[in-house]
């Protein structure tokens, strides 16, 4: 029986001389992506979620009072208490209180006529839609609290009133009797109809009883799209355990989120497809290989045979040599996976989990032995099986 360490010594030395470097890097390629994706998976998952939902605006939830629709029904208005309340359910990002009908005032440009809609809402609105500031600031906490008579305008009514959106800083707009100052131009892809209007504080808003003249509506934002359906259910159990609110009203855009859920479980299972089909590109390889070291070395087989060497140290060699080239793609590929995660976590501003690298990287040299074994195998029992005559006598 040949010892373990001349049998390890001897299959590296045959791997270096197959050259089987496309195999190992098939491999590692493989638990490359399978180590990266099994400790940032969550992340990159929750990050492209992110991104793709934001886009359609689907995890942005509107709750508001419909009493108008009523006649005679009071007018509701949410309390601060049911706000803090929404706010610190599981699953909810931020929440933004608005003022639900907005105040048109016309004006003019030149020659040009627009009328500019004006929306009340809180500091927290711009974060929710996740707008982007073109110039100036956004409306703050601050403002919200002082009362203070400013605005945010979208870019495309900045550009109409005053020709670009830094011209409008520090300008003042007449609205009803009073005057605004311009304090900020925003834009972003969920900003919608809103780009020809504009933003004050609610507080200024309600002061002047614009617009329903209270806080009617919430824009509720999920952490993630998988939030959203649980807190359809959760936010009108808070509502209705705080307050009075017989018309309450949650839309959600489900359809536009079954169809991005849809698209991102596609992408997923392309991605994990991807893996499996290098581990198996990398595990035929191995197979083919083996089987072609047996054919190159068939008369090498029929002298150890006949020199005394049995079948089982026959089988232990090419099945050894098998391991070699699949458990040094599984290395290379935790070595390269652990700094693809290192990247990943930076680039992502996320931390590592450690454990999960551990678990993942003993796992990856499991399957990575067991690929060697399930490709290597079968040629290697051929080989243990030749007739020492026939090989001898093999050209």
């Amino acid at each position: 029986m040949i010892a373990a360490s001349d049998l390890f010594r001897v299959s590296l030395r045959q791997v270096v001389r197959q050259r089987g470097f496309g195999v190992i890097l098939s491999i590692a390629l493989g638990i490359t992506a399978f180590i990266t994706l099994s400790v940032l998976g969550q992340e990159i998952r929750y990050k492209v979620g992110q991104d793709m939902v934001l886009m359609g605006g689907v995890n942005v939830i509107r709750v508001y009072m419909d009493d108008r629709q009523y006649p005679g029904q009071p007018l509701r208005e949410f309390y601060p208490e049911t706000v803090e309340a929404i706010r610190k359910l599981p699953g909810v990002g931020l929440v933004c209180a608005s003022v639900r009908n907005g105040q048109y005032f016309p004006m003019q440009a030149g020659e040009r006529r627009l009328t500019v809609g004006m929306l009340g809402v809180d500091e927290n609105f711009f974060d929710v839609f996740s707008l982007e500031m073109v110039a100036g600031r956004f409306l703050s906490a601050e403002d919200q609290a002082q009362h203070r008579r400013v605005c945010v305008l979208g870019n495309e009514g900045a550009e109409f009133l005053f020709g670009s959106a830094e011209n409008a800083m520090g300008k003042l707009l007449t609205l009803g009797n009073d005057i605004f100052e311009v304090v900020g131009v925003v834009s972003g892809v969920m900003l919608g109809d809103w780009r020809q209007g504009g933003f004050i504080p609610t507080s200024t808003m309600i002061d002047r009883n614009w617009g329903d003249g209270r806080i009617s509506r919430l824009f509720v934002r999920g952490i993630g799209w998988e939030d959203v359906p649980p807190l359809t259910q959760l936010i009108p159990q808070t509502v209705h355990s705080i307050q009075d609110a017989p018309y309450l009203v949650v839309a959600t855009q489900a359809d536009q989120l079954e169809r991005i859920k849809a698209t991102f479980m596609w992408v997923e299972a392309l991605l994990w497809l991807g893996i499996a089909a290098s581990l198996m590109l990398g595990g035929f390889g191995i197979w083919y290989g083996t089987f072609a070291a047996v054919r190159a070395r068939t008369r090498e087989v029929g002298l150890k045979k006949a020199m005394g060497g049995s079948d089982t140290d026959i089988l232990a060699q090419f099945l050894a040599e098998a391991l070699c080239k699949s458990v040094a793609g599984g290395v290379l590929g935790i070595l390269i996976g652990t700094l693809c995660v290192q990247s990943g976590a930076w680039a992502l501003d996320t931390t590592i989990s450690y454990t999960l690298l551990l678990i993942s990287s003993l796992g990856s040299i499991v399957f990575s032995a067991f690929i060697g074994v399930a490709g290597g195998l079968y040629p290697a029992i051929q080989a243990s099986r030749m007739d020492v005559v026939s090989a001898l006598r093999f050209e």
